[in-house]
């Protein structure tokens, strides 16, 4: 159910907390296969540009995926407890109401993350600054 090849991930690079999750998965990728983009900088000619605005876009080997799926399948390809977890996420999002029920906490999420963002710079869990990771 994990993908096997690199996964290209399309992410808000303006959001805190989107930048922020991707250094943690970069942190945990010590194999690199998570290739993490900015949507400002994302060249898909196949995909709406309007897709980026609204939630994380993955692409694998098998196909595009998009929200928690996304994040399950950038987290499936991560060693240890993380990619296990990640791998029961994409295992659970073929039942339709845990794939709903997932969507639907990752939108909550998503409407909000410019103010938890905010919540979490004030708090000094996540660093301010508007650059891109590096990589």
């Amino acid at each position: 159910m994990s993908p096997s090849g690199t996964i290209e991930l399309v992410y808000d690079g303006d959001c805190g907390l989107c930048r922020a999750s991707v250094d943690w998965l970069r942190r945990r990728d010590p194999g690199e296969r998570i290739a993490a983009l900015p949507s400002s900088s994302c060249t898909w000619d196949d995909v709406d540009p309007e897709l980026f605005l609204t939630t994380v876009v993955a692409r694998t080997d098998d196909g595009i995926v998009t929200a928690s799926t996304a994040a399950a399948t950038a987290l499936s390809v991560l060693p240890g407890s993380w990619g296990s977890l990640g791998r029961l996420a994409l295992r659970a999002s073929t039942v339709p109401l845990a794939r709903r029920s997932a969507d639907g906490c990752y939108y909550l999420v998503a409407r909000n993350r410019i103010a938890i963002s905010k919540l979490l710079v004030r708090c000094r869990l996540i660093d301010a600054s508007c650059t891109v990771p590096a990589r």
